[in-house]
């Protein structure tokens, strides 16, 4: 299972070739994808800044509904912690996003690999 990260759903919505084709190979093996209430949350405050915010909302919103999406629970919460100390130099939201991708047992797909990697036990794919 795949979890996926802000930077991949920002190129998928800037209609960068690489993110789309990622997106069809993902698809042609039926991986269910999954993303993050934290990717969510970055994506919703990007189409805020943005010049055309109605517009903005909307492709997120319809971008977002094509996957399950993985919230904070209590273990993701608790692997948090534990990790905080270890890896807080990725800063508390990609902290939030890897816990609630580790304790969900996804892959987190992005170009952030180098980052993401401070997390132990967090399995990268560089797409």
């Amino acid at each position: 299972m795949v979890c996926l990260d802000t930077d991949f759903l920002v190129a998928y919505l800037r209609k960068d070739p690489t993110a789309r084709s990622k997106l069809e190979e993902l698809d042609l093996k039926e991986e269910p994808l999954h993303t993050t209430t934290i990717n969510a949350f970055e994506l919703y405050k990007g189409a805020h800044k943005a010049n055309d915010t109605t517009n903005g909302l909307a492709k997120v919103d319809k971008l977002l509904d094509a996957f399950f999406m993985l919230t904070m629970d209590r273990d993701s919460a608790k692997l948090a912690g534990v990790l905080h100390n270890k890896s807080n130099s990725i800063g508390d939201a990609d902290l939030l996003i890897a816990s609630i991708a580790l304790s969900n047992k996804q892959v987190l797909i992005t170009r952030n690999k180098k980052h993401f990697e401070q997390v132990s036990g967090l399995m990268v794919e560089r797409w």
